[in-house]
């Protein structure tokens, strides 16, 4: 039976809230919706392409303009963030657009650094709609 909270913004805004008050549950998850203000948003639909991917996650953290725009590059600036005070959190709607192998290299290279945050206490998160069948969490 489904849970009736499940698509409730309010409750969909505590769990975020929870996971980016606490470092060590950085990773990356899924939601069954996204109407509930959280920025920065990125729309899956306009991320079919690699370099429209790394040019949406860079604009959306203000990555420095010397952003090689690969995914080396990728993994370099999301490990160094100096130029950002506070939580690494980003959420993508329609994720499911996302091609599946572009979407996998992305996954794991923000995984990757979810990790190396937590270890420092700093919150790194990702969170997506549009993913049913998967096996990322549902956080909410």
């Amino acid at each position: 039976m489904a849970n009736p909270e499940m698509g409730n913004p309010k409750m969909i805004q505590r769990a975020v809230s929870e996971v980016l008050e606490q470092p060590e549950r950085n990773g990356i998850y899924r939601l069954s919706q996204s109407d509930f203000g959280f920025q920065p948003v990125l729309d899956g639909r306009a991320l079919r392409s690699k370099k429209s991917l790394l040019a949406g996650v860079a604009r959306a953290f203000d990555f420095p303009d010397y952003f090689g725009e690969n995914w080396d590059a990728l993994e370099e600036c999301l490990s160094d963030m100096g130029w950002r005070d506070g939580e690494i959190s980003l959420l993508i709607e329609h994720a499911d657009s996302i091609p599946d192998a572009l979407f996998a290299t992305f996954r794991q290279v923000f995984g990757q650094m979810a990790e190396q945050w937590a270890g420092e206490g700093r919150v790194c998160s990702l969170f997506l709609t549009g993913l049913e069948d998967s096996d990322i969490p549902l956080l909410a």
